[in-house]
């Protein structure tokens, strides 16, 4: 699995006052096939993942080194999964927009972390289809709780490039429709694909 994060921001050196506005897209792909003995035969198993993420964001330095922002975005998502006798396909269409407040820790003004905690909301629509049969459809709402770390360079006071390393978050959504319900869900992660974001201030 690779996912891929290109980003184009305005980014200032982090005093008081400056103000940031910039765009982020992410794109993932996953394509797999696997041949196992089923006690009979041999069956063959494909998987296939296509997904992307395009959001904007606005920040602005409430005092040096501290930063308040908001942002918005789109996802989509296409999973199909095939077998020598079933095709199963699901899509994932959302749009999502949040705050965060970031705290900056640098060395020489060049290069560290900033962390925070960010609030998010998202409103999704799921429709999964198995065998061609007429589409499933989920809606699903979600409140999404986290606390970042980022690793921060700046080449330049304009120029500078950062990368997600962790996270940890707490979600509640609720579902409406083919699935219906509620969910809470706790997570810690190290990331472990490729995220980079780079950014320009003024």
């Amino acid at each position: 699995m690779l996912l891929c994060v290109a980003s184009l921001a305005a980014f200032a050196q982090t005093e008081k006052g400056t103000q940031n506005i910039g765009a982020s897209f992410a794109i993932q792909n996953t394509d797999s096939k696997n041949t196992y003995f089923n006690g009979v035969g041999n069956t063959t198993d494909k998987n296939k993942l296509n997904a992307y993420s395009v959001s904007a964001n606005y920040g602005y330095f409430i005092a040096d080194k501290l930063d308040i922002g908001v942002s918005a975005g789109y996802d989509f998502q296409e999973n199909r999964q095939e077998s020598d006798n079933s095709d199963y396909l699901q899509k994932y269409k959302g749009l999502f927009a949040g705050v965060q407040l970031r705290k900056y820790i640098l060395f020489n003004d060049k290069v560290g972390i900033r962390t925070g905690p960010s609030l998010q909301y998202s409103r999704d629509r799921q429709t999964s289809n198995f065998n061609e049969e007429s589409d499933n459809v989920t809606t699903t709402n979600s409140y999404t709780g986290r606390v970042g770390l980022d690793f921060v360079f700046y080449s330049t006071k304009h120029l500078g490039v950062t990368s997600n390393i962790a996270n940890v978050s707490y979600s509640h959504s609720k579902s409406t429709g083919y699935n219906t319900g509620s969910a809470n869900t706790f997570s810690a992660n190290l990331v472990n694909y490729l995220n980079l974001g780079f950014f320009y201030s003024w």
